[in-house]
């Protein structure tokens, strides 16, 4: 049976490292999340021992959401002091089918019908015309067949006045052969030219086909590649056999909703606590099909517990066969702590895409102003790589990364390598809190100065993008808004100025 708590004794567990809460009746211990919480445990603090139901509703969840409370509930809100269901409106939308309004292939075969009808109507016309024309002897040789389609083409009433003002003038009589022979001629050269002329002018000026039978878009133009870390080849399946396409709608290799299995197959120690983490995908050619700004969840059973926690992974959808992930290990990071643990050939359950940020080239912003600290760099290589690469994107892209010390720094030699092959798109700035006596960078932590120097100002046409330890976003975003930047909201969305990863 589940403990019982009071509001009382939940209001107790309010503090920087004890954060309780109640949601939907049910309490929550949820400091075990503080540093795993996507946007920072600032959010969570905010509303420690409190009946945070309604901010929970009203901004929406991912569908990990509820793997996660099962980890962190404790108990129930006693029955007498049960709060009233939070609703919260939710539009719904009719579904808009991909067909058009006006049968157009229905239209354009009455449209034919009627072009039928009216080709053999002005041949029996020419015919009648140049056969009568030709056995009276109104004309002879070769122009009889342009004075008949000449003829023919006068309204009925003239055509009509012309035929009786000839008949009158030839009363001789015709020969039979020369008749028939103008119908047939006649026929076959009226035929011929309205068949032309008709498919001529429909190819041009019908909509034949409606727009459902056209892709829904076009090919992306050829990326320029660049390798993430220089690594030795791996070998994660057999190559052998026939090429695999990547993978479509209905061949994902990794899904939103469904939890699918990734086999571990490099695991190297970069930095102090720091891990790069390569996971293969089913087949070599395989593209993880990630958008660009968005994340994957890992899963893994713990201690008895399903534990799920979000990553952004450091490789993009030019690295075929692999998934990449850089870790940091913390002492009270449940998932960190397995990860460190894992073996090459052990394997973890992942899902996606997932997250807020909806990145469009040349359509999101002209300048990104980017402040990261320690791994909260990987949201924004991700986002770096993808536009570096991108000969057609023209955003530019400022970033200010802050470490503790040099050796911290990560993904340097990359970054660097960005900014030298593509100076006219990014510029970096590494900022130490402890640095030794040779470093001749920034110092310090991230302040409005260097914020003033080093991003682009607040304007309409500019963003602003956060990912670190909470206490730095704290700092940092008051420092935005004295700058004229608007504050981020407590759960970030794709239009924020200030964003939050």
């Amino acid at each position: 049976m589940a403990a019982t708590f009071t509001l009382d004794q939940v209001r107790k567990h309010n503090s920087k490292d004890d954060v309780w809460m109640i949601l939907h009746n049910k309490v929550y211990n949820a400091t075990s999340y503080l540093e795993d919480h996507p946007g920072g445990s600032i959010i969570l603090r905010e509303v420690a021992g409190t009946d945070a139901t309604e901010q929970f509703v009203e901004v929406g969840h991912s569908a990990e959401t509820d793997d996660i409370l099962k980890e962190l509930y404790v108990g129930d809100l006693a029955q007498d002091e049960h709060a009233d269901e939070v609703e919260v409106f939710r539009p719904t939308f009719e579904k808009v089918a991909m067909v058009a309004a006006i049968d157009v292939k229905q239209v354009a075969k009455s449209k034919v019908r009627k072009n039928v009808k009216k080709t053999v109507a002005m041949a029996s016309v020419i015919a009648s015309v140049g056969a009568v024309g030709l056995a009276k002897g109104w004309w002879t040789g070769p122009e009889w067949a342009l004075a008949a389609v000449t003829t023919a083409q006068k309204p009925v009433s003239q055509l009509a006045d012309l035929m009786r003002s000839k008949l009158a003038q030839h009363n001789g009589g015709g020969s039979s052969k020369l008749f028939w022979w103008g119908v047939g001629i006649a026929t076959v050269v009226e035929l011929s030219l309205t068949t032309a002329v008709t498919t001529w002018a429909l190819s041009k000026l019908e909509a034949q086909k409606e727009f459902t039978h056209f892709p829904r878009s076009r090919p992306a133009t050829k990326e320029r590649k660049m390798a993430i870390l220089k690594m030795p080849a791996y070998s994660t399946a057999a190559t052998t056999g026939p090429a695999v396409k990547p993978p479509t709608p209905a061949n994902k290799v990794m899904d939103p909703a469904d939890w699918r299995k990734f086999k571990l197959v490099r695991k190297v120690l970069v930095s102090p606590n720091v891990f790069h983490l390569v996971f293969a995908l089913p087949r070599p050619t395989d593209v993880l099909g990630l958008p660009t700004g968005q994340h994957i969840a890992l899963r893994a059973l713990i201690d008895g517990k399903n534990v799920s926690r979000s990553y952004t992974p450091v490789s993009n959808n030019s690295d075929l066969g692999r998934v990449e992930l850089l870790i940091k290990v913390y002492d009270t990071g449940l998932m960190t702590k397995h990860l460190e643990r894992m073996q090459i050939g052990d394997h973890i359950e992942m899902r996606g895409p997932k997250g807020a940020m909806q990145y469009v080239p040349n359509g999101y912003a002209k300048e990104i102003g980017m402040i990261a600290g320690g791994t909260g760099i990987t949201p924004m290589y991700q986002l770096i790589r993808a536009i570096c690469e991108d000969e057609s994107d023209r955003t530019r892209i400022s970033l200010l990364y802050a470490n503790n010390t040099e050796a911290d720094i990560l993904l340097r030699e990359e970054l660097d390598g960005f900014v030298k092959a593509f100076p006219e798109k990014l510029s970096v700035q590494y900022v130490l809190a402890q640095p030794d006596e040779k470093w001749t960078g920034l110092k310090g932590f991230v302040t409005a100065d260097m914020i003033r120097e080093f991003l682009p100002p607040a304007a309409e046409s500019t963003k602003m993008l956060l990912c670190g330890p909470p206490p730095m976003v704290a700092a940092v975003s008051k420092n935005l808004v004295s700058l004229g930047f608007t504050a981020p909201g407590t759960l970030s969305k794709a239009t924020d100025q200030v964003f939050l990863f």
